[in-house]
């Protein structure tokens, strides 16, 4: 990639780091039965986990609206 922004590539990475490591050390086992139910927990656990991560991390250019 001739026309690759490092610079914005290197950003990216420093504010994805810290999802990516939280969720590659989850545990594997699952707390119901049933896909639909899982796929959900996960998503809610997702949501959370994200929603305080962005009240940390804050990025200038996010619009909360």
């Amino acid at each position: 990639m001739k026309e690759k922004n490092k610079d914005q590539d290197g950003w990216y990475s420093g504010v994805r780091s810290p999802y990516e490591r939280i969720f590659s050390q989850r545990e594997r086992r699952v707390r119901y039965r049933g896909i639909a139910k899982n796929q959900f927990a996960a998503f809610m656990g997702a949501i959370c986990f994200n929603l305080k991560r962005m009240s940390v991390i804050a990025p200038p250019n996010l619009q909360l609206s």
